[in-house]
């Protein structure tokens, strides 16, 4: 690895963790182990794994700095595969095996109907990118390191006003309900407060066979001069080849779910002028960001995404957390995060409020070039 990951959060744990106090909590155990949930496999797993990697350098920096009579951290990963029913037993397992602290999930369809069965058990999830509006202001035993679904919405109708985009076709995959519901309902509320309108709704469900090219040419029949595909890296990349096979320039939105590396990879020149939500800046030039950025290509051979950035600074805010003690109890963890608050990240600071929501502010980007160019 070319540069070592040195953050003020990192240091600060790595340097004040005492062995005393990881001891007198876990004695007689060589490890903290920490779950890690998310789809670790199959079509949609880009986003988890590409989460699941910035925590591992998170916890692989915290590790290495440790002495060798402190205990180490350990992820145990487990695999939803994108299926809610799955992700449920998951949960359940992490719970039988003690874990106190799940990383994860990565999609609000995920948890969204989970938490009736979770709300009274001895567990914490920190999830990084799980942003359902219907999460919100809830005192539980999640705690979200993104901002809301809502907060994607008012950046896209903005951007709709101003390109003078006011004829939608819309089109969301029903297998991250919790979050396409929201950001949907969310979207169509604005874009008609600016005089737009959807004149186009259809959903699909990614996990099995969508016809993409009869989508495609509904969207091109329904006359929309704009598209909102709500869907995931793949499922937007697939959809834009076909609008764009059938000749058409009609403008595409996307949120902050699709942005990550297999939307250039896999949609190449069809995404062009893409314009799309972003949680992260890959140009951004402050140290700490520079330091990560570079150590994930190392190890990975690709840039990080959001996910990444995000899962990295949900463990790096877990360690303060431990750090503070006196115990890792769930609850305990719970209340140190939140009497925090304020913490510093790779691309600025952000804070989690008393329910354990985040306030971060989305950005809006356009790919130009196979690149993502910032918007004003």
């Amino acid at each position: 690895m070319r540069f070592k990951i040195n953050t003020i959060i990192i240091l600060c744990v790595f340097h004040i963790c005492s062995v005393m106090y990881l001891s007198g909590c876990n004695k007689g155990n060589k490890s903290i182990k920490i779950g890690i949930l998310g789809t670790m496999s199959g079509i949609s797993s880009d986003l988890s794994v590409s989460g699941r990697r910035g925590a591992e350098l998170a916890i692989d920096e915290y590790n290495k700095a440790s002495g060798s009579g402190e205990e180490k951290v350990e992820l145990v990963v487990k695999d939803d595969k994108n299926d809610p029913i799955i992700a449920l037993k998951v949960q359940k397992e992490f719970i039988a095996e003690n874990i106190p602290v799940v990383i994860g999930p990565y999609t609000s369809g995920m948890i969204v109907n989970s938490m009736s069965y979770l709300k009274d058990k001895n567990i914490l999830f920190l999830a990084p990118t799980v942003s359902s509006d219907s999460l919100n202001s809830i005192d539980d035993n999640l705690i979200r390191f993104i901002s809301t679904t809502s907060g994607q919405a008012h950046l896209l109708a903005n951007m709709a006003n101003k390109n003078n985009d006011k004829k939608f076709a819309i089109l969301y995959d029903l297998e991250n309900k919790g979050f396409t519901d929201a950001l949907y309902n969310n979207f169509k509320k604005l874009l008609e407060v600016n005089s737009g309108k959807i004149i186009l709704t259809k959903t699909f469900s990614s996990n099995l066979n969508v016809n993409y090219s009869s989508l495609a040419k509904e969207v091109l029949d329904s006359k929309a001069n704009a598209l909102f595909i709500i869907g995931d890296s793949k499922a937007n990349a697939e959809i834009t080849q076909q609008i764009r096979k059938l000749g058409s320039n009609v403008h595409i939105y996307a949120p902050l779910w699709s942005n990550t590396a297999d939307l250039i990879r896999k949609g190449g020149n069809a995404i062009e002028d893409m314009l799309i939500v972003g949680g992260i800046d890959l140009s951004d030039k402050s140290v700490n960001f520079m330091k990560f950025r570079d150590a994930y290509l190392d190890k990975y051979g690709e840039s990080p995404t959001f996910s990444s950035v995000y899962s990295y600074e949900t463990v790096a805010a877990l360690l303060l957390a431990i750090k503070r003690g006196p115990n890792l109890r769930p609850s305990t963890i719970k209340n140190n995060i939140i009497k925090i608050g304020n913490f510093q990240g790779l691309q600025g600071n952000y804070s989690i409020d008393k329910f354990g929501d985040s306030n971060r502010k989305y950005m809006i980007f356009k790919i130009e070039g196979g690149q993502l160019k910032k918007g004003d």
